[in-house]
């Protein structure tokens, strides 16, 4: 299945939900490594931490993932 992280189509298994999505992002070989801190937002919809295990991923969805940035 693919999906569409920051505007990059990413494969990923059928029955992925977002924290298993992001379990595999940490793993050594992963080709796209995460930040220490960030938020997510799915189908420009933002994804509080806790429900990461409850949201499935599907087909075309869309992934942004918002780091925080200092500055003024």
């Amino acid at each position: 299945m693919n999906i569409v992280l920051n505007g990059k189509a990413v494969e990923i298994p059928e029955t992925a939900n977002l924290q298993a999505f992001f379990e595999s992002l940490n793993n050594e070989d992963a080709a796209i490594t995460l930040p220490r801190q960030f938020a997510v937002a799915v189908n420009a919809q933002f994804v509080p931490r806790s429900q990461y295990p409850n949201i499935i991923l599907q087909e075309g969805d869309d992934l942004e993932l918002l780091v925080p940035m200092q500055g003024g």
